[in-house]
């Protein structure tokens, strides 16, 4: 990205995101004095975003100046989007990003374990089979704890209670607890530097409903924070409300927690005394005899104080970096008074930056690279609070980097700013970090850092903060393909597949190509030729794939590609019929597969808009489709559902999508039934049908056990229950070791029309390219009991 001045700088201090208080002056400055005023390591571990304990994150990071870590298995890529239709890896990429924005506001930085989601799972043995089985899950835990070296492990989660992958985190967390201080494994890890056995020494399970009776401890989440004027329990819901695609972003957690933080005491590495109040009661970590020679330092930190003076608080921290140099020097330093120097270090850091207005930034041309690329920069400290001298740059870089000082170019110097000039190379193999859908979920072990740490004076006195700068390193090209799975009808395979592309260029120069595909033989595409004139910019076009005369049904791997850079598309050729005369209407929540269905199907459709729902004329339409999860965005159609209900009597035929519980009334059927959680969720469940000689199940397809083969994810969510015997009950489908359940796929009459509600999870599928969700679909759509909808 050319830029004239784009700033990049993560200083590793502190908790800048917190919530402030309007009447404290410096909320910031309180909190670094704290952060050195606690020695101890926290960490939560959650299955996927939205798991954590927000509220004693908060707690135990602004109230006692705890370092907190939040560990996530998953990115929640299997999970719903009620904010756009982006499901899968790009889902993955906005919930790591609002992840990490409530982690800013919590004070806690934020490491996912890149396990991948898969939607609910009733069993912790499930959770385990599609991770990879439970030896790589408990590998992953073993090497964050040996990572990050917590004093204390804490979940919400529990071995027996919930969604599998809940299950799976607290047994994996009592199985790492120990593991991860054992040398027979993964051995391999400790060849890594930073990574080294370590031994938690607390590991809590949260403590709800019948187990709130066998709690050891309460936190305190309902206090206020004397510095923010808030409670601990509405930081956390501040946080939470970052969850946007979730539907959460309205979220009050009180609510849900009823006030209450309770944990049970599930192993310790040994006997600490009681306290009801602290995850940390007991724990000293100068006990440890490898820690005594850092009491002294221990002891200066303990002379800091909100009312100290700015040079006597820049001496103390001063002294401090000094006192770790010479421990670090004499070498022999255990583990723990190793992970105790550098955050005291760090926190120091934070301190003095703070007291001073310190700002120390990595000013890039460019912040998105390419292997090999020299890039000038500039390194700016700034400190308008005290006096700064003695500046001095140097850097930790992946293998292969150079980060060289501009010949010839002096440093611009002041009491107050130090600028100077270099060229940042990158290495030949650097690890490449886009596009996100696939870079996220790397493995832990490899990922490579650019860390830049700046020793200076301020006020006469020696510190050292660090940078790490984001930067993004990008292969020479990017192919972007909408969509990504697409359906073509076998009867219409001669109008081929229009595919939108956008190639994006990262060389830092002009570049021309063209594109093309690779594909399997008959398969054609005209070959379009592009031109970029600039890095960063981006050459968008369509291109029209078109299958062979003859092709079979079946799924087909189409290349999209030029000469520096290729994607892959999944088409699937589709033996489906639709009935003549459909006149679609489509009552939309915020996803788009539908509207992309319909027009596979070859089908023109309308949006049926609000104003539609109040006054229009719905008898236009011979079927009308409610979206998944309508009547919660749709406040038109929660008011005027009685209207479709009578379009329904009129002779329309209307289809439900499935809807979540806490969204539906049991009135917007023409025959009252309940959504219920239930689930099916096993995706290879067997489908029986109940009503095989029914017209969804075989007009205009009639469809067969083929038809349920190749689904993701789920089979159907939300089934209902109590439903009535004016109901026609069409499919059986039930997860292992259990009953199956019969209401997933409901049909009516309701006066001269028909009423169609469904649980499948039709628009997974559907956006894959599911033949059989395909011929399900357009079976509901041509679905018309007598004459058509009148006004």
């Amino acid at each position: 990205m050319r830029l004239r001045s784009l700033v990049v700088v993560t200083l590793l201090f502190g908790a800048a995101g917190f919530t402030r208080a309007q009447n404290d002056p410096a909320p910031d400055l309180r909190q670094a004095l704290r952060d050195l005023s606690h020695d101890g390591v926290l960490m939560d571990l959650s299955a996927h975003p939205d798991d954590e304990d927000g509220a004693s994150l908060a707690l135990y990071r602004m109230r006692y100046g705890v370092r907190a870590y939040s560990v996530l298995f998953t990115r929640g890529e299997g999970g719903q989007n009620e904010k756009g239709p982006e499901l899968y890896e790009e889902l993955g990429v906005l919930r790591s990003r609002e992840t990490e924005s409530a982690g800013r506001i919590l004070g806690t930085e934020v490491h996912f374990l890149n396990l991948l989601d898969f939607g609910y799972s009733k069993t912790a043995s499930e959770a385990f089979r599609k991770w990879g089985g439970q030896e790589e899950v408990l590998r992953r835990v073993v090497y964050a704890i040996r990572k990050l070296k917590p004093d204390v492990i804490f979940t919400n989660h529990n071995t027996i209670d919930g969604h599998g992958h809940h299950q799976a985190v607290a047994i994996t967390a009592l199985a790492a607890f120990d593991a991860a201080a054992d040398s027979s494994y993964f051995p391999e890890q400790l060849r890594e530097p930073g990574i080294a056995l370590w031994q938690p020494r607390k590991l809590f399970f949260r403590a709800f409903g019948r187990f709130e009776q066998a709690a050891d401890l309460s936190n305190a989440i309902n206090d206020t924070d004397r510095t923010r004027g808030v409670t601990y329990l509405d930081i956390a819901s501040e946080a939470l409300r970052e969850h946007r695609t979730q539907g959460l972003d309205r979220a009050n957690l009180r609510a849900f927690t009823r006030g209450k933080s309770l944990y049970r005491l599930v192993r310790s590495n040994s006997l600490y005394e009681q306290d009801s109040t602290n995850f940390f009661s007991g724990i000293n970590l100068f006990h440890d005899p490898s820690t005594a020679r850092l009491l002294p330092v221990r002891a200066a930190l303990n002379l800091l104080h909100p009312s100290m003076s700015s040079d006597s608080t820049l001496a103390i921290v001063s002294s401090v970096f000094a006192a770790c140099d010479s421990l670090r020097a004499t070498g022999r330093l255990s583990v723990l008074a190793r992970r105790m120097i550098g955050h005291w270090e760090e926190e120091a850091g934070g301190l003095a930056a703070r007291l001073c207005g310190l700002q120390a930034r990595i000013t890039l041309h460019d912040s998105v690279v390419v292997r090999r690329q020299r890039v000038p920069c500039e390194l700016v400290v700034s400190s308008p609070g005290c006096t700064l001298g003695s500046v001095h740059w140097s850097f930790s870089l992946p293998q292969g980097w150079l980060m060289e000082e501009e010949a010839g170019a002096a440093p611009e110097t002041t009491r107050e700013l130090d600028r100077r000039k270099f060229t940042l190379t990158v290495g030949e193999s650097a690890q490449v970090t886009l596009p996100k859908t696939v870079t996220q979920y790397r493995s832990l072990e490899r990922r490579e850092e650019l860390m830049g740490h700046v020793s200076m004076t301020l006020n006469g006195r020696h510190i050292v903060v660090g940078v790490r700068p984001r930067i993004e390193i990008a292969p020479a090209q990017l192919i972007a393909v909408t969509p990504r799975s697409a359906g073509i009808l076998r009867s219409r395979v001669r109008s081929g597949v229009s595919l939108a592309y956008a190639v994006t260029n990262y060389l830092p120069h002009k570049t021309a190509g063209r594109i093309g595909i690779r594909a399997p033989a008959g398969w054609s595409a005209d070959n379009a030729a592009f031109v970029i004139e600039q890095e960063d910019s981006v050459a968008r076009g369509q291109l029209s794939v078109r299958p062979p005369d003859g092709v079979a049904p079946g799924e087909y791997v189409i290349h999209i590609r030029t000469e520096l850079a290729s994607e892959s598309v999944v088409i699937s050729v589709i033996d489906a019929e639709v009935a003549p005369g459909i006149s679609l209407g489509i009552v939309k929540s915020y996803d788009t597969t539908l509207e992309s269905a319909a027009a596979t199907l070859g089908l023109e459709y309308a949006l049926v808009t609000d104003e539609d729902l109040a006054r229009g004329n719905l008898g236009r339409f011979s079927t009308i489709v409610i979206d998944i999860r309508a009547y919660l965005v749709r406040e038109a159609l929660r008011n005027n559902n009685g209207r479709l209900l009578d379009y329904v009597r009129r002779g329309g035929n209307l289809v439900v999508m499935y809807q979540r519980e806490a969204e539906w009334k049991p009135e917007y059927a023409p025959a009252p039934f309940q959504v219920t959680r239930r689930r099916v969720c096993d995706e290879d469940a067997p489908v029986t049908m109940l009503a095989p000689d029914h017209p969804l199940l075989t007009v205009p397809n009639r469809i067969g056990e083929n038809d349920w083969r190749g689904w993701k994810q789920e089979r159907a969510v939300y089934v209902p229950g109590n439903v009535p015997a004016d109901y026609v009950q069409l499919l059986s489908s039930g997860d292992p070791d259990e009953q199956p359940l019969t209401t997933a796929y409901l049909a009516t009459r309701s006066g001269e029309g028909s009423y169609i509600y469904t649980s499948f999870v039709w628009y997974r599928e559907l956006k894959d390219g599911n033949a059989g969700a395909f011929r399900c679909f357009a079976n509901m759509l041509s679905y018309r009991v007598g004459r058509t909808a009148h006004p």
